[in-house]
């Protein structure tokens, strides 16, 4: 059977096509227009349809490449269903991060920052930019089966490649979202309750919500691009197109799958220059040194230790931190788990 055409944000796109569109966004104080890059792809038979999105937060060029490589590979000939892929969800945030290194600074806290959508779901066309940015980009998940939100940690940290579930509490579509995380094929999941990822406003959340399994995934370092896990997403991204049965072949697991039930951090008490000594990805144990700080003249300060047995999960990758700033994070294992 040969799929229908398909209509999405005031373009169509025949069966078997692949449509490259500039969705427009915002004007700005010049007059200059603002636009989002948009990739819609229409499979050659019918299916679901799933939205794809990365670089939400600026300094996120290794989720954008990993999107358009991931997209690159796909055939529509082959293609059952359709994919919205937006390639940056957020161009100012993106065009501001390569005019000045305030990366680091973006997401801490998020509501600093003015142009920041990631927690304004599911947004406003009458309020602040990024309740505008927002509710376009939710205008689009809304007309989709399934949706994945790819993500690079802040600049300065770097996550085990991780796909991080919206909350239980949603239900049968948040059970559908783990489902789709876990075929994903990182190897590590997080299930948790408590914290940033799963707070309301948050793209996966409300898509969630809105009966549009969605969850987030971090890889890899803001600021960077690194082939090997621009690679390692594009795999991904293609597992969770084989589970939903939009392209032929099996799915590559993992040899393991973690599942993980909530992330601790640690914050250093002391300023100075940051060594750490942990492997990103090893098991640890309550007290086991994780880093260290000395002081501008070599002595040590503080040790950073794990606060509980878990994964060592996210490394701060920054030279120096000063007093407070989070220097190590480790994710408790889920042992009930299945």
């Amino acid at each position: 059977m040969t799929a229908p055409s398909l209509s999405m944000a005031g373009v169509t796109v025949l069966a078997g096509v692949a449509v490259r569109h500039a969705l427009s966004l915002v004007e700005l104080a010049d007059g200059l227009s603002i636009t989002l890059p948009l990739l819609l792809v229409n499979g050659a038979r019918p299916g679901p349809r799933l939205y794809l999105g990365a670089g939400i937060h600026g300094d996120e060029a290794g989720g954008v490449a990993l999107l358009a490589r991931a997209l690159a590979n796909v055939d529509p000939a082959q293609l059952s269903g359709s994919i919205i892929g937006v390639l940056v969800q957020n161009p100012l945030a993106l065009h501001a991060d390569h005019r000045i290194p305030i990366g680091h600074y973006l997401k801490s806290p998020l509501d600093q920052m003015p142009i920041d959508p990631w927690t304004c779901f599911p947004g406003n066309p009458g309020g602040p930019l990024a309740e505008v940015i927002a509710h376009t980009l939710f205008g689009l998940i809304r007309q989709c089966h399934w949706a994945i939100d790819i993500h690079t940690p802040t600049r300065g940290g770097r996550y085990v490649p991780i796909s991080i579930l919206p909350p239980a509490a949603l239900g049968e579509a948040a059970g559908r979202a783990e489902e789709l995380a876990v075929a994903f094929g990182s190897g590590y999941v997080m299930k948790t309750s408590a914290g940033m990822y799963v707070r309301e406003g948050i793209l996966a959340v409300e898509a969630t919500r809105a009966a549009v399994p969605c969850f987030t995934f971090e890889i890899g370092e803001g600021g960077r691009l690194e082939p090997d896990l621009v690679a390692a997403g594009t795999r991904f991204v293609g597992n969770a197109l084989r589970h939903l049965g939009m392209l032929p072949g099996a799915v590559q697991r993992p040899a393991t799958t973690m599942r993980l039930r909530e992330f601790v951090g640690v914050r250093s008490t002391r300023g100075g220059l940051l060594y750490t000594e942990a492997s990103l990805g090893a098991m640890v144990r309550s007290g086991q040194r994780l880093a260290r700080i000395e002081s501008v003249y070599g002595d040590e300060v503080e040790a950073i230790l794990a606060p509980a047995d878990g994964l060592f999960v996210r490394a701060t990758t920054l030279s120096t931190v000063a007093a407070g700033e989070r220097a190590a994070t480790v994710a408790l294992v889920d042992t009930t788990a299945s």
